[in-house]
């Protein structure tokens, strides 16, 4: 890490917005030691609720993911903190694990939910965004099996142009 963004130099920082009233310190979420930071809209909103049917995706590299944290009692097995590494949430429950930009798939829920078209969002993020859109992803595996044999396939098929190997699919945007 530079040495501005080392952690030493951001709790420093955080600290002088605390005494500012820019964020909180305290401890927000079990399981996370140490004191942990937020703004108070994010706050009010934790007091709040959550919405439980909201959809979205992180990067683990994000600074708000918790991948390499090595946080005890976590329902799922999480990726390494890498940027090709991404997950899919809906509401507070891991739907979706994509590692090496997609190469790897653990998909956490079975084929043909309802929701399946909107999980597979941060694929089509990855060949449709605006700075350095891929030209194509390779799906070699998908819960451990290789990609073309599974029930997933199908779903993928549906929202992207599919070629199939006998290894793997490869995944580019619908024309």
């Amino acid at each position: 890490e530079l040495p501005s963004l080392r952690w030493s130099a951001v709790f420093r920082a955080l600290r002088l917005m605390e005494l500012a009233g820019e964020v909180l310190g305290g401890r927000f979420f079990d399981g996370v030691p140490g004191l942990q930071f937020m703004a108070p809209e994010a706050f009010r909103r934790l007091r709040r609720g959550l919405p439980e049917d909201r959809i979205f995706w992180l990067c683990a590299a994000d600074p708000a993911s918790i991948c390499s944290l090595g946080l005890e009692g976590l329902e799922i097995d999480l990726p390494d903190r890498r940027a090709g590494n991404h997950l899919v949430f809906h509401g507070p429950r891991t739907v979706l694990v994509s590692e090496a930009t997609g190469r790897r798939l653990r998909i956490l829920v079975p084929p043909d939910h309802p929701a399946m078209d909107e999980y597979l969002v941060v694929l089509r993020h990855l060949l449709g965004r605006a700075v350095n859109p891929r030209r194509s992803l390779t799906v070699e595996t998908i819960n451990g099996e290789p990609a073309p044999g599974t029930d997933y396939a199908g779903a993928l098929s549906r929202l992207f142009h599919t070629t199939r190997t006998h290894a793997a699919l490869r995944l580019s945007r619908r024309v």
